[in-house]
C-alpha cells in the first residue's frame, strides 16, 4: 500500500518514461527518414535556422513577415519531402501520450490531469492486487443471483431488496465526498457481494480524482503487528497507519477474519476513531451479521464507532457457490 505521495512521485516517473519513450522513437523515425530521403537533412536544418531567425526578429521588436515567410516556405519544402515518401507532415515528431502537457506532466505550473490518472490506474492497480477482485462497476453485479422469492421479514423479494441497496451504493459512489458523505457497514453472510459493491464504490470514486485505500483486515493488521515487534527502521508501521487514516476513503474488507489480539483492538480503534474524528468515510465489510456478537468480539468502545456507521444487510445465497455450479 502506497502513500498518495509515493503515488504521485511513481506517477510522475511514468509520465517522465513515456516522454523519454516518445522522444527516442522519434529519433529513430528520424534517422530512419533522413536515409531514406535526400536533402531531409538540409530541410530540416533550413526549418531550425528559419525559425531561430524569426524568433529573433519577433524578440528584437522588428517586422517579421520576411522571417516568417521564409519560415514558412522551408516548412513546405520538408512536408512536401516528407509526403513524396509516403510520411505524414509529423513523421518526425514525438508522439507523445498527453497532447497537452507533452508528457512533461505539468501545465503553465500545474499537475497536469494525466498524472492524476496515471495514479488512477496504480491505485486500481494496488486494490486488484491486495483484494484479489477487479476494481469493476455496478454495472457487473448480476440480480440474477439474489433470490426472486418474498422474504416475510422484508416483505417483498431478496432481489427487490438488493436491487435497492445497490441502486442506494450506487447513488453513494456517483456523487462521493469525503466531506459529506458517511461511513457505511456491509453486513451479510459470505459470497453475497459485499466487497464487490465496496470496490464499485472504490472504482466510481477513484475516477472522480479521491484517493481509496483498500485493505484486508487480516493482512493490514498482521503486517502492521508484525513491523510492531519486528524491526521498522523506516518507520513503515506508522507510515501504513496514517496512510490509512487519511485516505479520501477507505475500504476496510473482511472485519471478523482476523486474528484477535489486544494490539489489533487498539489499532482498529484508533483508526475508526481518528478517521470519525476527521470526518472522512469508511467502508466496512463483515460476515457477523449478529450485533452482540459484534460488540462481544471488538469491545465496547469499538462498536460505538461501528455504530455511528450506516448499517447495510446483504441478503441472499452465496453467489460464489452458485457460479461454481453453473
Amino acid at each position: 500500500m502506497r502513500t498518495k505521495n509515493e503515488l504521485y512521485q511513481q506517477a510522475l516517473r511514468t509520465v517522465a518514461m513515456r516522454r523519454q519513450t516518445a522522444r527516442a522513437l522519434a529519433q529513430d523515425a528520424q534517422a530512419e527518414a533522413e536515409a531514406a530521403i535526400p536533402g531531409l537533412r538540409h530541410a530540416e536544418e533550413e526549418v531550425r535556422v528559419r525559425g531561430i531567425r524569426c524568433a529573433i526578429a519577433g524578440a528584437s521588436g522588428k517586422d517579421r513577415t520576411e522571417t516568417a515567410a521564409a519560415l514558412a516556405a522551408a516548412k513546405q519544402k520538408l512536408t512536401a519531402l516528407l509526403a513524396g515518401s509516403g510520411r505524414p507532415a509529423d513523421a518526425l515528431e514525438p508522439k507523445f501520450t498527453c497532447k497537452r502537457c507533452e508528457d512533461t506532466g505539468a501545465v503553465n505550473g500545474r499537475t497536469c490531469d494525466c498524472v492524476r490518472r496515471v495514479m488512477q490506474q496504480l491505485r486500481r492497480k494496488e486494490i486488484e492486487e491486495l483484494s484479489s477482485l477487479s476494481v469493476s462497476s455496478f454495472d457487473t453485479m448480476q440480480l440474477d443471483y439474489y433470490p426472486n422469492t418474498v422474504d416475510k421479514a422484508l416483505g417483498e423479494s431478496v432481489r427487490s431488496y438488493m436491487a435497492e441497496v445497490l441502486a442506494d451504493l450506487r447513488d453513494y459512489a456517483a456523487d462521493f465526498s469525503p466531506a459529506t458523505r458517511e461511513s457505511l457497514l456491509l453486513v451479510g453472510n459470505a459470497g453475497l457481494g459485499k466487497t464487490h459493491a465496496a470496490l464499485a464504490i472504490a472504482g466510481e470514486v477513484l475516477r472522480q480524482n479521491y484517493d481509496v485505500i483498500y485493505v484486508s483486515c487480516p493482512d493490514f493488521f498482521g503486517k502492521l503487528e508484525a513491523l510492531h515487534f519486528g524491526t521498522d527502521p523506516s518507520g513503515e508501521e506508522e507510515t501504513l497507519f496514517q496512510t490509512a487514516c487519511n485516505a479520501d476513503l477507505l475500504i476496510l474488507d473482511d472485519l471478523g477474519t482476523e486474528f484477535s489480539s489486544s494490539f489489533f483492538l487498539t489499532n482498529l480503534y484508533s483508526l475508526l476513531n481518528n478517521r470519525l474524528g476527521a470526518k472522512l468515510p469508511t467502508i466496512v465489510t463483515t460476515n457477523i451479521t449478529d450485533g452482540t456478537l459484534l460488540e462481544k468480539l471488538y469491545t465496547e468502545k469499538i462498536s460505538s464507532r461501528l455504530a455511528a456507521f450506516v448499517q447495510i444487510q446483504f441478503l441472499g445465497s452465496d453467489i460464489r457457490v452458485q457460479k461454481a455450479a453453473e
